[in-house]
């Protein structure tokens, strides 16, 4: 087992133990299990998921960065939150408003606005997947 810190601005989000820790790097999707060679990574917007034979945790990140040493992990993170407390259907309808900006060539402003919600809202509903796909699997 590997040693976590996850830790947000506001609080710490999970500290604890887990076999594995699944998250998006800057270059890739990282899986971290205890062992791995020491490595400092950028997080993109995503989710991190903390996998133990007993149950998974899932968050999304708005990005942040990872430490690895062979036996710990800190993530560093500047807003997270669990998966299962995501709306869904609020998500679904911010991608959709942003895909119909992206359509509509506003200006620059809100161009990269509205890509930024787009990326939001798609880094969101992986986290969202990520927790049914955990769900369906216990069943």
């Amino acid at each position: 087992m590997i040693n976590i810190s996850f830790i947000s601005q506001e609080k710490t989000l999970f500290e604890g133990q887990a076999e594995m820790v699944v998250m998006d790097g800057q270059e890739g999707q990282l899986g971290i299990v205890k062992g791995h060679s020491p490595l400092l990574a950028i997080l993109k917007p995503g989710p991190v998921r903390m996998i133990t034979s007993e149950k998974e945790e899932v968050f999304f990140t708005e990005g942040g960065f990872a430490e690895v040493q062979p036996e710990s992990i800190t993530i560093l993170v500047d807003a997270a939150q669990r998966a299962d407390d995501l709306d869904e259907a609020k998500i679904l309808k911010a991608k959709e408003e942003a895909e119909k900006l992206l359509k509509d060539k506003g200006d620059q402003k809100d161009f990269a606005e509205a890509s930024s919600q787009l990326t939001q809202s798609l880094s969101q509903l992986r986290a969202i997947e990520a927790l049914k796909k955990n769900i369906k699997l216990k069943k």
